[in-house]
């Protein structure tokens, strides 16, 4: 059978569909997204990520654009990117075994509710800077939140810490001031200090008591036990 050129057609492959143009050079791929491709036909992201997913619209999906990040903040491939308030993941790398999607997407979808959880990098190995399936957990973003190294109060101050507007004023003889915002409550002050050092150490003995909290409640032994053994040492 011959066709004439510019005659279109469709081909199933497994669950995708494939539409392809008659050209004088033969029969070309047509695609407006990325839910049909073959794999070699996909670009790679940020020059190693390979999308290598078969699923239509997968691109829109939470996992892939978790996927997507991880690349993106790692091995410092897009440094406008990490110099704009993401300085802290600039000396993260990422496992090889990642760079595929299908891989990254079989490591998610073995935790359970994996829907609801967020990739952490921080908890199994404290100061880890390398994301991969043995160094990470998927946990809920709670739990996430509550162990972040970096992050930070206002200025250069550390988290939990901030300046006494009340002191600058001549009010206080504190210049700075703890606070917490307690799991499921409202912010509230932990006092005035002399010292950073003074107001840190406050905040960092109430943090405890809501980690106590988290682990407690956290149902994946894996992630419990992780996050004892963090907070613990």
């Amino acid at each position: 059978m011959t066709f004439e050129i510019g005659t279109v057609r469709v081909w199933k492959v497994g669950d995708t569909s494939i539409k392809k143009i008659k050209t004088e050079k033969g029969w070309k791929t047509i695609y407006k997204d990325r839910s049909g491709p073959r794999p070699k036909l996909r670009s790679l992201i940020y020059g190693v990520g390979i999308d290598d997913v078969m699923i239509p619209y997968f691109t829109q999906t939470r996992t892939w654009s978790t996927w997507n990040n991880i690349i993106r903040r790692t091995d410092k491939r897009d440094i406008k990117y990490l110099s704009n308030g993401q300085e802290h993941y600039l000396d993260c790398t990422l496992d090889s075994r990642w760079y595929k999607l299908s891989a990254f997407k079989e490591w998610i979808e073995q935790w359970d509710d994996y829907g609801n959880k967020q990739v952490d990098k921080d908890i199994l190995i404290p100061g880890n800077l390398h994301y991969g399936p043995d160094t990470c957990l998927m946990v809920r973003p709670i739990v996430n939140n509550w162990f972040k190294p970096n992050k930070r109060g206002g200025g250069d101050l550390p988290r939990g810490v901030c300046h006494n507007p009340d002191w600058k004023k001549g009010k206080s003889p504190n210049p700075y001031r703890s606070q917490i915002k307690p799991i499921g409550g409202k912010r509230k002050g932990l006092g005035y200090y002399a010292t950073i050092e003074e107001a840190s150490a406050v905040f960092e003995e109430a943090r405890k008591e809501q980690i106590k909290v988290l682990i407690e409640t956290e149902t994946d032994p894996k992630v419990k036990n992780a996050m004892m053994e963090c907070e613990f040492k």
